[in-house]
């Protein structure tokens, strides 16, 4: 993974597993020196299951995708987190590992009366991709992916943008079989996904797409799942802070003479013996 700063206020950090502190203080893996910045402002915490973002002072102000974070927040790649006035992206390791130039179109043309979005007007079973808004105008909404999804701003698109940035015909999201394909329309980069501009690409489940302030996360369970390269070691900055695994001290031994099943039950047999005539002597004594 890598966090790059789409103003060029830092160099791109490649970030290894385990944890990286980001702040204005020297001792911190990622220095940063932007008004807003506390001195130990953020904790990036990556794992092989989740990136986890936590603040380290309760004063810093911290924003994922334009939504204020108290606490900590759950990242993905292409998410743009804001800390204080500065802004950075988690990406790939690498930009050519998303950027991708494709074949000539491999889906067929929509029939005569078909939906915009190549689905026939006729009930279908549900789509085995689907993009779910995670941000803008589409926040919590599910746009279905059945054959070829036109994405623009014009009215005859399956998933109409209506933003003044946005291109009449700005992508189409392809599936075909077991793959799915992003490709540009016209002569500009219209996308992002997981952070990478790009014109042409191959997505994989999981994958977010932003179009402008609109971002999708694609969701594809029965699709193959991008992989994820092996972290950069020698060029990770905080492969030093790596979290080691913490061996828990073996259980002391059993030693070979206790017996747990003769000796202790006669110490509880004794001590029982020595109440009982306790007890005796003084209803005794009480009469």
């Amino acid at each position: 993974m890598r966090v790059s700063f789409p103003n060029n206020e830092h160099p791109d950090v490649l970030i290894a597993p385990g944890d990286t502190g980001i702040g204005s203080a020297a001792d911190n893996t990622i220095v940063l020196s932007a008004p807003g910045i506390a001195p130990h402002h953020a904790r990036l915490s990556v794992s092989d299951r989740s990136i986890v973002l936590a603040a380290r002072d309760a004063h810093a102000r911290m924003h994922v995708n334009a939504r204020p974070v108290v606490e900590k927040a759950i990242l993905r790649l292409g998410d743009v987190v804001s800390l204080g006035t500065l802004k950075l992206v988690l990406k790939p390791d690498r930009d050519d590992s998303i950027c991708v130039e494709l074949p000539g179109s491999v889906a067929p043309a929509p029939a005569a009366g078909d939906a915009a979005d190549g689905a026939p007007s006729a009930p279908q079973l549900p789509a085995r991709v689907v993009l779910r808004g995670v941000s803008g105008a589409w926040f919590g909404r599910i746009v279905p992916v059945r054959g070829r999804l036109l994405i623009g701003r014009s009215d005859d698109c399956g998933l109409v943008l209506d933003e003044p940035e946005i291109a009449p015909h700005l992508a189409i999201i392809e599936n075909v079989g077991d793959g799915i394909y992003l490709r540009g329309q016209g002569s500009s980069t219209g996308a992002l996904v997981n952070g990478v501009p790009v014109r042409n690409a191959v997505l994989y489940s999981d994958d977010q797409i932003a179009f402008e302030r609109n971002r999708f996360v694609l969701e594809a369970p029965s699709l193959p799942q991008r992989e994820s390269p092996a972290p950069a070691g020698a060029h990770a900055v905080n492969i030093t802070q790596t979290m080691r695994a913490i061996e828990k001290a073996d259980a002391a031994p059993v030693r070979a003479d206790h017996e747990p099943g003769r000796n202790d039950i006669w110490w509880l047999i004794g001590a029982s013996t020595l109440i009982a005539a306790g007890v005796a002597v003084l209803l005794y004594l009480s009469f």
